[in-house]
């Protein structure tokens, strides 16, 4: 049933989630991985969006719409993001296991036999693609293709790259123990110079995270909070009544126009413009730190707690010292 319905989602979809099931090493039919997917997201938005018509009468097609497409994609970019944390490991342990696979061959052991060998479990998902490698050459794979589905099965530019530079090294004749002890300083090279620059740009991190938990927090709260006190001045001014006569140009608030923007929509609206600047600031963040956005939303739980207690920690303080004026 379920892969049925996942050929009515577009083949590009289908795509984008199968190559991140195969990064993560799950073994699971990818059609019907989506269509369960799809087909538990539409019936919760559904029931979801029910909910909220009767109780609140919020519209039913923008809130299905919305919480349909926030539960799929959330689970793509969990998916993404797991696959890409996963490369991340690969990467910081390919030293090690380059240098040891190259000892091992160095030792006299055939390939194949170093691969299995240099398998350990500390090297986390690399030991079991190190394993299935050995264990296709054995079976008559060439190591090229063997080699080569490693790449495929983590993502990770650095690993795709070395595995490339190995597979030329050995259509060229070159001693595979000397590529990969090669390789291995320099990714070791690589890997102190990417820590050094992420220590070096940390502090704008930490900046913009101030910005975004305190700074927009206390800017937000305090002019929502002002307006609210000047909206109940005004309107308690309005409500004095002066005798015609008394009232000229020159009285003070003689006039004035009642506004159209309540407190409350004020309120509801610093609300909305702190989630978008905590969501921007996070993804600013995974951009600086990784190079790449969708890792700042680790940053967003964390952040949106702290920004939004923050706020109303403000207006609160605020409330209990001007409480004559509220």
């Amino acid at each position: 049933m379920y892969a049925r319905i996942s050929a009515l989602i577009p083949k590009k979809v289908q795509d984008a989630f199968k190559r991140e099931l195969e990064y993560l090493g799950i073994e699971v039919e990818s059609a019907r991985f989506v269509g369960f997917i799809f087909s538990f997201g539409i019936l919760l938005s559904l029931a979801i969006s029910l909910n909220l018509y009767l109780l609140f009468q919020f519209p039913l097609l923008v809130s299905f719409a919305f919480f349909a497409a926030l539960f799929v994609g959330g689970i793509y970019l969990w998916l993404s993001i797991a696959a890409e944390s996963k490369g991340k490991f690969v990467e910081k342990i390919l030293p090690d296991a380059l240098q040891l696979i190259a000892s091992n061959i160095r030792a006299g052991l055939t390939t194949e036999r170093a691969l299995i060998v240099s398998a350990r479990p500390e090297f986390g998902p690399l030991e079991l693609e190190l394993k299935k490698a050995s264990k296709r050459i054995l079976t008559g794979t060439p190591i090229q293709d063997a080699l080569a589905e490693i790449a495929n099965r983590i993502q990770s530019k650095s690993l795709e790259k070395t595995i490339w530079l190995v597979n030329k090294g050995i259509g060229s004749g070159g001693q595979i123990a000397d590529v990969l002890t090669q390789l291995s300083d320099d990714l070791r090279e690589q890997n102190s110079l990417q820590d050094e620059i992420r220590a070096n740009i940390s502090i704008y991190i930490m900046l913009i995270f101030f910005a975004a938990a305190i700074g927009a927090p206390m800017m937000f709260g305090i002019s929502s909070f002002i307006v609210q006190i000047l909206s109940k001045q005004i309107s308690g001014l309005q409500n004095i009544e002066v005798p015609v006569a008394q009232v000229s140009s020159r009285t003070p608030f003689a006039g004035l126009p009642q506004s159209n923007i309540s407190p409350d929509f004020v309120l509801v609206f610093a609300e909305l413009a702190l989630l978008v600047t905590v969501i921007f600031a996070s993804l600013t963040m995974g951009v600086i730190n990784t190079g790449n956005e969708k890792n700042g939303f680790k940053y967003l739980p964390v952040l949106f707690i702290i920004s939004f207690a923050a706020f109303f920690a403000i207006r609160l303080i605020l409330s209990t010292m001007f409480k004559q004026l509220v």
